[in-house]
């Protein structure tokens, strides 16, 4: 899997939080960018590089 903004695929991980784990949370290391996978593709969560 790619980041959807920076491209990048080495940094992607499954996001945890304190509070559990989120069903294809997914979080770039590089750009900061959080998003989900949906049926119909990709729903971007935030955007910490803009």
């Amino acid at each position: 899997m790619t980041c959807p903004l920076c491209n990048i695929a080495t940094g992607v991980e499954i996001d945890m939080h304190s509070d559990g784990y989120a069903k294809d949370l997914f979080e770039c290391t590089e750009c900061g960018s959080i998003w989900v996978l949906d049926r119909d593709g990709i729903v971007l969560l935030n955007n910490r590089a803009a």
